[in-house]
């Protein structure tokens, strides 16, 4: 059992909610060779932004919160706690509008569903107030890793009706560093259980993915390289923990 004097103990927890994922730059690079001897290669440099849409996340988190650190005398402290946690956000489909370089070749419009799964270790300061000993706001910061899973990608142009250009292989994936940062409540139900609601702001580096070459009838490409920049995800979510 927890010491339930200082509120000093080890804990697990579970959390799901949803949210939105913010535009982020789009860059699709690469080239086709034109029939002949000669093989002329054609440079393709399509830039452009994708749009912003809704995302669900679920969530485990174990953690170890010391007792409260109070100021002096007053009924005012802090407790400190360290937490590792694991993000699942699940599938999204960002879609890149992205104008080519050179402007001839028209206009790339590619699809990009996506899965992230983020492990954070976080450092968490709950604040003790005067006003309630059941009700206690929380700030947190995390870093980590993620990893990030595209499957099924499609890369279109209006001049080339009914061709993907990464059909020959149209999943890829990348791992990159992750940040975020989280504010909230939690609340005491029970002996040794609180139920919490928070907002976070997630971050992740950019990153960048390479897909197969296009099949014919198409003339041949290289292999086509995509590249994200940084990804914001603003979550609010819900749970519980267990203290033991």
């Amino acid at each position: 059992a927890s010491d339930t004097a200082n509120g000093q103990g080890f804990y697990i927890g579970l959390f799901g909610g949803a949210g939105t994922a913010s535009s982020m730059s789009a860059r699709q690079e690469g080239g086709f060779y034109l029939p002949g001897p000669l093989k002329t290669r054609v440079g393709v440099d399509a830039q452009g932004q994708t749009g912003g849409e809704p995302v669900g996340v679920l969530g485990v988190q174990a953690g170890y919160e010391w007792k409260p650190q109070a100021f002096g005398q007053t009924e005012w402290a802090l407790k400190p706690a360290a937490e590792l946690e694991g993000i699942y956000i699940g599938q999204q489909s960002p879609v890149g509008d992205m104008p080519i370089n050179p402007g001839v070749l028209g206009t790339q419009y590619v699809t990009l569903p996506m899965t992230v799964g983020v492990v954070l270790a976080n450092a968490v300061l709950t604040v003790q107030t005067p006003w309630s000993s059941r009700i206690l706001p929380y700030l947190g910061v995390g870093a980590g890793v993620a990893r990030l899973s595209i499957q099924g990608a499609n890369s279109t142009n209006p001049s080339e009706p009914g061709i993907n250009h990464f059909d020959s292989g149209p999943d890829a994936s990348a791992t990159a560093f992750a940040m975020q940062f989280k504010a909230g409540l939690k609340g005491e139900v029970a002996r040794n259980l609180h139920l919490f609601a928070e907002y976070r702001h997630l971050t992740i580096n950019p990153t960048q993915y390479t897909f197969g070459e296009t099949l014919p009838p198409h003339l041949p490409t290289d292999a086509w390289t995509v590249s994200l920049g940084r990804q914001s995800y603003n979550l609010f979510v819900a749970g519980l923990q267990i203290k033991f």
